[in-house]
């Protein structure tokens, strides 16, 4: 599925503000959520975000390779925080730990930081978007 253009912007915002959050869930349904610091477009489908320190997130993933990546958008309005944009992108996971995209990945983690271990790279293949925000169109599936 294409991701809309004010979508990917709206997301780079979140990232950029730190209210990114990647659900995953194990083979016999155990959920887990962990915020997300590393991530950017591959094209107009897929998200790559970084494995630094998935532990049950990757258990989960090799099991179950699915995953829904939740972020929130938000502005000051009339000194209040107001929420812009809300989103839920579900679809399938392949993690790649080798091969030329890891590796420049990698390398170009650890000019960032170098403690960071870089381990693996997640692919997400969005197949789904959804509304998230608060009101009458939440949990609605967003129009192509």
């Amino acid at each position: 599925m294409k991701i809309p253009e004010n979508v990917k912007e709206s997301l780079n915002r979140s990232l950029k503000a730190r209210r990114v959050i990647l659900a995953t869930a194990s083979k016999s349904g155990e959920p887990n959520a962990v915020p997300i610091g590393i991530m950017r477009f591959i094209d107009d489908e897929t998200l790559l975000i970084v494995d630094n320190y998935f532990l049950k997130t990757r258990a989960n993933l090799d099991s179950n390779p699915h995953a829904a990546l939740t972020f929130w958008d938000m502005e000051e309005k009339d000194g209040k925080l107001v929420t812009t944009m809300a989103c839920q992108l579900k679809g399938s996971v392949k993690m790649e730990s080798s091969g030329p995209l890891f590796e420049k990945v990698r390398a170009e983690v650890k000019a960032i930081r170098s403690e960071f271990p870089a381990k693996a790279i997640a692919l997400l293949k969005v197949e789904e978007i959804y509304d998230a925000r608060a009101g009458a169109t939440a949990g609605k599936k967003l129009q192509q």
